[in-house]
């Protein structure tokens, strides 16, 4: 559990270090880096309840999934055509060098943020949504260890 809050807390910290990076992003290097953003965000809603600081709330955690949702799987490979990582962007050639596992990766997201949304609409457990985010956001960690610089 001390290793999921690591990343949570390392990933919100991302998001406010790639805000002043991002300046003079266009096209779809700029959508991509705003989808990122509106996934950071999200995950920065839900850490506080998965650390305990606020209580669980399974509403705010299916829209929260639907949102990742709707920026990961091929909407998210979509942004990423060959040869798009000229400054600013943070992507590296590495994406289409292994084009199968960077879209393996984006798909895994997909789906466990549908699965967190599952665990949030169905009744599920606080600590099954705090598997179930940690999950999620170790695919979101294992993409940018391997694809970001």
């Amino acid at each position: 559990m001390k290793i999921l809050i690591g990343t949570a807390v390392a990933l919100s910290m991302v998001g406010s270090i790639a805000a002043i990076a991002h300046e003079g992003a266009t096209g779809v290097v700029k959508e991509r880096m705003e989808g990122m953003k509106a996934i950071g965000q999200q995950v920065k809603i839900m850490v506080p309840m998965m650390k305990g600081a606020l209580p669980y709330d399974p509403d705010q955690v299916a829209k929260a999934a639907t949102i990742i949702e709707g920026h990961s799987g091929e909407t998210f490979t979509a942004l990423f055509p060959e040869g798009s990582n000229d400054k600013p962007s943070e992507a590296l050639s590495d994406i289409w060098e292994d084009w199968s596992k960077f879209t393996d990766l984006a798909n895994e997201l997909n789906a466990k943020a549908g699965d967190l949304k599952t665990v949030a609409v169905s009744g599920g457990s606080e600590d099954d949504f705090k598997a179930t985010l940690g999950s999620m956001m170790q695919t979101c960690k294992s993409c940018h260890s391997d694809f970001k610089e």
